[in-house]
């Protein structure tokens, strides 16, 4: 374990008056959080969430702020009121990191989600996860093939091989040694030079499919490149397509900023060296094995066996039949919720209620669930049972940094959301009732310990709880909000974002594993930030009209949160924001009401 002391060259770190950042500490996390969040300027009075941050970028902040010498949390981006606050945790790494003992190289535990998917059955070698980036003028195969080969070689996971046996029980899984995958049979050129942009778009889309196809993970190959070059002195794109047992939305922001790495590289000629990875994913697939029986995971067992009571709302008037709907392109929409909306939900609302950018969504996203089943009939007890996804890096469960390891670590778990009986006229008015729908909402997820990591762990490793969790009630309904991508039109490596960002594709024979899937992801234009959310439904359970329907009205509801920030006296606290947490909500706001008459 590294230790960290203070440096006798850091001035103390106190808060001043003003937004002007005195301290080293100060000084350094600004301009962080400036880049990272891409604004123009940032004070000691600013916060991290009111500016737009969420958990995925501020793992990216505490990759940046180790590099500029600086040991800070992911907790504490999050929770700090201001860069004041946040300075004053941060501390100074005495020495750089000691090389990694693990070199990621052997068996890997099969991890909770990678259970999962095995237990959803259908077809494996196609599930995948891709991108497209935007490629520099002057690369070349050979440039290409070279910058892959340091992908393959520096990130242990592309390089998984999996074992199925004959039955389909167990998995075993090993990451092969450097060197052992060839990126000459990786990497594919195609010539678009020429070619109309409607022509390259049809290409992108067939050769991505064919590089999808391809994919071999029994094989150890789970990483398949296409590059579409335009000619010598014109930019090109690149399709990545990865097997997901490799990648999740997090890997794809390590890949890119290596990518272009490597390219500085070889553009001057110089040997690639690429940032180190300070744990393997082998070594977290251990942590999550010696997590799952440990007194603090198994405690949580009555709490999540309360959330999967039966009784809550119901999605059609049959239950899915499992392996009955597969996943199509067909059966799914993408609708976008403009930039004057969307970056009133990214700050101006969370900041008012101390909340995360999750809490606000789900909060919009129960209102129009409670009003979607109230009209059908589907309302059960009032509750909606949900499968949240996470990103699953958590240091809940160890203090190891895995803001540079590729891998597909996401986390699975159960919320039950709870508005109790809302003034709907109220709410469809932007009343208080608005406000009280996020509070409710933001302490139940906060309710959720250390963000549903051990779920999983008590689900699919650990034998006891796992046969009284498989037994209870199950959401038929998942959400999962990818964070923020930056999307520079004119930056090289840069995700494209017409082709998506990095979200599933399945290709043909993969069970639906619900009812209703929504994937939803902010991508960050020069125009401004633009929520994105892509619905898919099992057409044996939900039709298209009523989940188009659902989807209206979320974004109608998260409109409704945004009217009701501009009204006066909105936001406030919540039991949870604070230590006498005996407080009674009703109590809170009589608090914050005196306060705000006297």
């Amino acid at each position: 374990m590294r230790e960290y002391v203070s440096s006798p060259f850091d001035e103390p770190n106190s808060s001043v008056a003003g937004e002007t950042p005195v301290t080293r500490h100060q000084r350094v996390l600004c301009r962080l959080v400036a880049d990272v969040l891409g604004v123009s300027d940032v004070g000691i009075d600013d916060g991290f969430v009111a500016l737009g941050g969420d958990s995925i970028i501020a793992m990216q902040l505490v990759s940046r702020a180790r590099k500029a010498g600086l040991r800070i949390t992911v907790g504490d981006v999050l929770t700090r009121r201001d860069m004041a606050a946040l300075a004053q945790t941060a501390t100074t790494l005495d020495r750089e990191p000691a090389p990694v003992a693990d070199s990621g190289v052997g068996p890997v535990v099969t991890t909770p989600i990678m259970h999962w998917l095995r237990e959803r059955g259908g077809v494996l070698d196609t599930y995948n996860q891709f991108a497209v980036l935007r490629t520099p003028a002057g690369l070349t195969q050979p440039r290409l093939i070279a910058m892959t080969q340091a992908l393959l070689d520096h990130h242990d996971v592309l390089r998984l091989r999996l074992s199925v046996p004959d039955d389909g029980a167990d998995w075993a899984l090993e990451t092969l040694p450097a060197g052992a995958v060839d990126a000459g049979s990786a990497v594919r050129r195609t010539d678009v030079a020429g070619r109309s942009e409607q022509d390259v778009a049809a290409l992108v889309r067939q050769e991505s499919d064919a590089a999808r196809d391809r994919l071999r993970p029994r094989e150890g190959n789970v990483l398949q490149a296409v590059w579409f070059d335009a000619g010598p002195d014109r930019r090109g794109l690149l399709a990545l397509v990865v097997h997901h047992l490799a990648v999740d939305s997090i890997s794809w922001r390590v890949l890119a900023a290596d990518l272009a790495t490597a390219w500085r590289a070889v553009e001057k000629g110089a040997a690639i060296a690429l940032d180190p990875v300070p744990a393997s994913f082998r070594r977290w697939s251990q942590v999550l094995a010696e997590q799952a029986h440990t007194r603090t995971a198994v405690a949580e067992l009555p709490g999540w066996l309360e959330r999967l009571r039966p009784g809550a709302a119901r999605f059609g008037d049959r239950p899915r039949v499992p392996g009955q709907d597969l996943e199509s392109r067909d059966r799914s929409f993408t609708e976008s919720l403009p930039a004057e909306f969307t970056e009133a939900l990214l700050t101006t609302v969370p900041s008012l209620f101390n909340a995360g950018v999750n809490d606000v969504l789900l909060a919009g996203l129960a209102l129009a669930l409670g009003d979607w089943h109230r009209a059908r009939g589907t309302a059960g007890d009032g509750t909606a049972l949900l499968h949240l996804e996470g990103h699953g890096r958590e240091d809940a469960l160890a203090e190891v940094d895995l803001s540079r390891t590729v891998g597909w670590f996401t986390s699975l778990f159960p919320i039950r959301l709870d508005l109790g009986e809302p003034d709907m006229a109220e709410v469809h008015a932007a009343g208080p009732a608005v406000g009280d729908a996020v509070k409710r909402i933001k302490e139940q997820v906060r309710g959720v310990p250390d963000k549903g990591v051990r779920y999983s762990l008590l689900r699919y490793l650990n034998p006891q709880t796992g046969a009284l969790l498989k037994e209870a009630a199950q959401p038929e309904f998942v959400f999962n909000y990818l964070g923020r991508f930056e999307v520079a039109d004119d930056a090289d490596w840069s995700v494209v974002p017409e082709y998506g960002t990095g979200l599933d594709d399945t290709g043909s024979g993969m069970p639906m594993a619900h009812s209703i899937e929504v994937n939803a992801a902010t991508v960050d234009r020069a125009d401004g930030p633009e929520l994105r959310a892509t619905w898919a439904w099992a057409d044996s359970v939900v039709s298209e009209a009523d989940t188009r329907e659902l989807a209206d009205a979320w974004f109608r509801m998260l409109r409704t949160l945004v009217a009701h920030a501009r009204e006066p006296g909105a936001g406030g606290l919540t039991p949870s924001d604070l230590t006498l947490s005996s407080l009674s909500q009703h109590e809170l706001e009589e608090i914050e009401s005196d306060l705000r008459a006297f």
